[in-house]
């Protein structure tokens, strides 16, 4: 009995030491609660992060000795899930100014409010282009909820597929509103509530709501320059095991168990980076007919230029599809913008993508560049900068088809000027034979008058 119990205890102490996350920024989360004893509540969804390889580290936002996230500018985690949405103020300073700080460094953040949100997370909302209605006030659907409760709503259909191509049960969500202002060109809502919906209280509706229908988001997310992602919620409910196991009856069907688990599962992959993740492999460019980049290119010419990309889902680099790579050729403004076509495949965790062009009739340093900017993978940037030489004096055409009309006058005129040239030297007006009796009548004539 022993030796099975310490066959079992080194087995998971084996497990500890070389369990690893799929995710490529780290395996380090710092989960912030309002209160320690409320992580319980929330065992089923702290289960599949471990499971999947994750070391969470569990802190109260009112802990003063252990809430710490960035230490000698250094951040202590990958990851943060702030789980405490009702807290005003977190310990040690930890703010919004020190949660983009973290964002800054490539962390990834994962924040839930609720009805009753405190200044912390509305704060850092604000920094994201996003604010939360008024304290007590819930989302209410009297058409899309689960049973006969309007505050929790039934959501079947995702506005964004950023994870999931489509919810196998619906999501149920209790919580305030998320109203975007619409000015940051790199959010987008994953999860929104039905044309029915609005937020209010338990009164009386006296006043126009802060937002209704589709304009209420229910899940939000953000994808910052740096690739560091940002997944913004108005429920923390909707993490809880009692959502998670909580069977659903919306309309006329009725499933056994939410599918909150399996889309907060596939939207954490997404924001902890264990999936649409792209990388550039290698990029390369040279002359037709060469293999070698050149120190420069001469106008007008003829090139080859390919870029290999590999996309990284769930532990594994694959081959990335696309239609839309576009390469740009830039001096201050894009002189050629063309889309790169995929060539087969020959590498089974990359795909290539090329063109052959014409390098602009156009001296001066030229970047090329790729910049593939698509939402819900990661950003792409990839460039280089050559020169682009005019023709040397030996390069240039000795004739031109422009210039025919310039070349038949000239050696129109150089042969006409030979030809009068010649007249003018050998040319000799013939002289008429005259007679003596001719010559005597004239004689005559001269001395007559």
């Amino acid at each position: 009995m022993k030796t099975l119990f310490l066959f079992t205890l080194i087995l998971q102490f084996a497990f500890l030491i070389f369990a690893k996350s799929n995710s490529l920024k780290g395996d380090r989360i710092l989960v912030i609660l309002d209160k320690l004893e409320e992580k319980k509540n929330y065992s089923i969804f702290f289960k599949s992060l471990e499971d999947r390889g994750f070391d969470l580290t569990y802190v109260s936002a009112t802990d003063e000795k252990n809430l710490e996230i960035i230490k000698y500018e250094e951040s202590l985690y990958d990851h943060l899930i702030l789980l405490a949405p009702e807290t005003h103020y977190y310990e040690n300073d930890v703010n919004a100014k020190q949660f983009i700080n973290f964002i800054d460094k490539g962390g990834n953040i994962l924040l839930t409010a609720n009805e009753n949100t405190g200044n912390a997370i509305e704060d850092l909302l604000y920094e994201f282009g996003a604010t939360v209605d008024e304290s007590g006030f819930n989302v209410i659907d009297n058409f899309a909820h689960n049973g006969t409760t309007p505050n929790v709503l039934a959501i079947e259909e995702l506005d964004y597929p950023i994870s999931l191509d489509k919810l196998e049960a619906p999501v149920l969500y209790s919580g305030t509103a998320i109203k975007s202002n619409g000015k940051n060109p790199y959010a987008k809502p994953v999860l929104v509530a039905g044309p029915a919906a609005y937020s209010w209280d338990e009164t009386a509706v006296t006043k126009a709501p802060l937002v209704t229908g589709n304009n209420i988001i229910l899940v939000h997310t953000l994808q910052a320059i740096n690739n560091s992602r940002i997944v913004m919620t108005g429920s923390n409910k909707m993490f809880t095991d009692k959502f998670i196991e909580s069977p659903v009856k919306l309309n006329d069907k009725t499933y056994d168990k939410s599918g909150n688990l399996d889309f907060i599962t596939n939207i954490t992959k997404w924001n902890f980076q264990e999936k649409k993740v792209l990388k550039v492999i290698s990029s390369k460019h040279h002359k037709i007919n060469e293999t070698e980049r050149p120190e420069y290119y001469t106008i007008k010419n003829e090139i080859h230029y390919e870029i290999e990309i590999s996309e990284y889902n769930d532990g594994q680099w694959q081959p990335f599809n696309a239609t839309d790579v576009q390469l740009e050729l830039i001096m201050l403004d894009p002189y050629i913008r063309t889309t790169l076509k995929q060539m087969p495949p020959t590498n089974p965790t990359s795909s290539t993508f090329a063109i052959d062009l014409m390098v602009p009739d156009h001296c001066g340093v030229f970047t090329f560049k790729v910049d593939y900017r698509r939402y819900g993978l990661s950003w792409l940037l990839e460039s280089d900068v050559i020169a682009i030489h005019p023709l040397h004096y030996n390069e240039f055409p000795r004739f031109l088809v422009q210039g025919l009309p310039y070349y038949f006058g000239a050696f129109s005129m150089l042969g006409g000027f030979i030809l009068v040239t010649l007249l003018a030297l050998y040319h000799e007006d013939k002289k008429n034979p005259t007679t003596a009796s001719d010559t005597k009548e004239a004689t005559l004539k001269k001395k007559t008058n």
